[in-house]
């Protein structure tokens, strides 16, 4: 599947504080952010799971029911 890109814009301007590619494989969503700084991401479901990876990962594989 091609990855989509979800973009974060800043608050303060015109351009944008992050940007992650998510692509979902089979039950996983495999996400690569650009940011070195922490992120959550919530998968809102009937078992909504909160998902808080360190700091500077660069990608990450998480389940996602379907």
């Amino acid at each position: 599947m091609i990855p989509r890109p979800v973009v974060i814009p800043r608050t303060d301007g015109p351009d944008e504080t992050a940007r992650f590619h998510v692509r979902r494989r089979g039950d996983h969503l495999h996400v690569t952010p650009d940011s070195p700084h922490p992120w959550q991401l919530r998968i809102d479901s009937p078992n909504a799971t909160l998902h808080a990876p360190p700091a500077g990962t660069s990608e990450t594989d998480l389940p996602y029911p379907a």
